[in-house]
């Protein structure tokens, strides 16, 4: 209930389980890199950053139980997970021993035994009570006390960034608040290529008692888990890992932070009315506030031409200003805002490969002057007819640099078939093979039942996961309807289905690569026959390609959605 400070603060923790040590390099490298870059660059990203939002550090949360591996193997492999509580044993002297500090959170603390354990021996004891534990209780006291708008919790390992809800995959979040951490997530994920969604969708099982879900769910704070690290790194990766692990994380540690305050992002460009000669058209942007806070003041927002077959203007929206020839006035942007600029036409030699211009955005307040250094953003367009007609988000390429884009139909075309539910393959009824270790999603059309319908899905091997989603948003899969892993039997959901509706299935064969199978069917869900009605032979359009309807505003769907679920628990 408590107004947040004016600097919008991220709370980020690390070496809350005892036997991942590789969170707290990461950490430690993030804060590096940020108070380097801020100390040879005054004017660059970080140092704005230090100066406007706050970083409250945890770098080690289970003091107690990484002293015990310290203790126990001084030169590192320790697997104590849990804290320095006795629990299992009557000297405490176990790997067994002690409290799963990310069991012990008070959102639906206790809510199953899947989640969590009540056995003081098992890797994943809960503890006596929600907030049991010293550590779990200062992590609860550092949030009430700074208000942080964020977290990040380093963990390891798995190479993904999970966020709530998983204590049940039916958890609800709103379309907008599930868009929000769909897409940041794949902000975060840009660089390093991690995998991203709910701890049941990522690492593969659902837990209760979690950060992030109270994080959320209780404190109103945008939490999120960060595994690092891939399977052969385990928990304790070799010397020569340390630093490229840690360098692979630096970049969604950075986002979070500027996201956390307001945060102006390129969000959409095309081109429009492009002629029938394909030389001339309008060019239309679109930019959003994506961060958490809005803007106090308007913005000026300048474009000039970087190519010298382009030409831009003149148009009566757009007015020169100084150097720049054309520039337009924007009103402040409220948090996770976006605004079309007015159309700026635009000609070209089409002799030419790309078009290029250059966005310079600049806070004007109301007293005059700035206040902080312009952003500057650079946005390349493949000149090609197949670019300029008919291309959607799906053609933003994905860049290491968050200061240009490139906009290209050549790069929609790379995205690999089934990498998300906006490029799915096609399911059909009876068997169909999935590729292996890559995550996959696929379109499946129901076909049986107008009334009643119940469809199947099954693998037919252990070591899967199945997820089926009633909606496809530009951010990812929405609206989940069955979930299945194979933790104690083959993976295996049903839900009501109706002919001619498509269905979004995401199917994972985890750690056996190759073409393994899983099956759909169709059945009458009723027990009395009347209530059931089959539909005519044509309904459900033969199996179509379809991509779901839309939902939520803003962001890429980045594609890839790796995961890896370990025999040790991790998360």
């Amino acid at each position: 209930g408590e107004a947040r400070p004016a600097r919008p603060a991220v709370l980020y923790t690390a070496l809350v389980h005892a036997r991942e040590p590789q969170t707290l390099m990461c950490l430690l490298r993030f804060v590096e890199e940020m108070l380097s870059q801020a100390d040879s660059s005054p004017g660059s990203d970080a140092h704005r950053l230090i100066r406007s939002r706050r970083m409250i550090l945890l770098p080690v949360a289970n003091p107690d139980g990484y002293s015990w591996n310290a203790q126990t193997s001084p030169r590192g492999g320790g697997m104590r997970r849990k804290n320095g509580l006795r629990t299992c044993t009557s000297t405490g002297s176990s790997t067994n021993d002690g409290v799963d500090l990310n069991r012990n959170f008070g959102h639906k603390w206790g809510y199953d035994l899947v989640g969590s354990s009540a056995d003081g021996c098992s890797e994943e004891f809960r503890g006596s009570t929600a907030f049991s534990e010293p550590e779990t209780q200062a992590i609860r006291f550092l949030v009430r006390s700074f208000r942080p708008v964020a977290t990040l919790h380093w963990h390891g390992w798995g190479e993904d960034v999970a966020f709530p809800f998983s204590y049940d995959w039916r958890a609800k979040l709103s379309v907008s608040q599930l868009s929000l951490y769909q897409e940041y997530a794949a902000e975060m994920t840009a660089r390093n290529g991690y995998a991203s969604g709910r701890a049941w969708e990522v690492v593969g099982y659902t837990t209760n008692g979690e950060a992030d879900d109270w994080g959320w769910g209780d404190e109103g704070v945008f939490s999120f888990t960060l595994e690092v690290g891939n399977s052969r790194d385990g928990f304790w990766p070799k010397p020569e890992r340390i630093r490229p692990i840690a360098d692979q994380n630096v970049w969604p540690a950075t986002y979070l932070l500027a996201a956390a305050g307001p945060m102006m992002q390129v969000d959409g460009v095309r081109m429009d009315d492009v002629d029938a000669s394909g030389s001339s058209g309008n060019l239309n942007m679109t930019l959003q506030n994506n961060g958490l806070a809005g803007y106090p003041s308007p913005h000026l927002v300048c474009v000039r031409s970087l190519s010298s077959h382009l030409a831009l203007g003149p148009s009566p929206s757009w007015h020169p200003r100084g150097a720049s020839p054309a520039c337009v006035a924007l009103a402040p942007l409220g948090a996770r805002q976006a605004a079309a600029l007015p159309p700026l036409p635009a000609s070209w030699s089409k002799a030419t490969g790309f078009l290029e211009v250059e966005m310079t955005i600049s806070v004007e307040p109301a007293g005059g002057g700035q206040v902080e250094p312009p952003t500057v953003s650079r946005v390349r367009m493949d000149s090609d007819d197949e670019t300029l007609r008919t291309c959607d988000d799906l053609c933003h390429c994905v860049s290491a640099d968050s200061s240009s884009s490139t906009i290209s139909s050549a790069c929609r075309a790379k995205l690999r078939p089934g990498s998300s539910c906006r490029v799915p393959l096609r399911a059909a009824a009876g068997t169909s093979f999935a590729g292996g270790i890559l995550d996959e999603f696929y379109s499946y059309t129901a076909t049986g039942y107008t009334r009643g319908g119940l469809c199947r899905v099954g693998a037919l091997h252990r070591d899967t996961l199945l997820a089926v989603y009633a909606a496809c948003g530009r951010t990812g899969a929405q609206e989940p309807l069955g979930f299945s892993n194979s933790e104690t039997h083959t993976a295996q959901t049903e839900f009501p289905c109706q002919a001619g509706t498509t269905y979004h299935i995401f199917w994972n064969a985890e750690y056996l690569p190759g073409r393994h199978g899983f099956t759909i069917d169709e059945r009458c869900g009723s027990a009395a026959p009347a209530g059931c009605e089959r539909a005519p032979p044509a309904a459900g359009g033969g199996g179509r390609m379809a991509t779901g309807r839309e939902l939520g505003h803003s962001g890429r769907d980045i594609g890839r959605m790796a995961m890896r679920r370990a025999n040790a628990r991790r998360g």
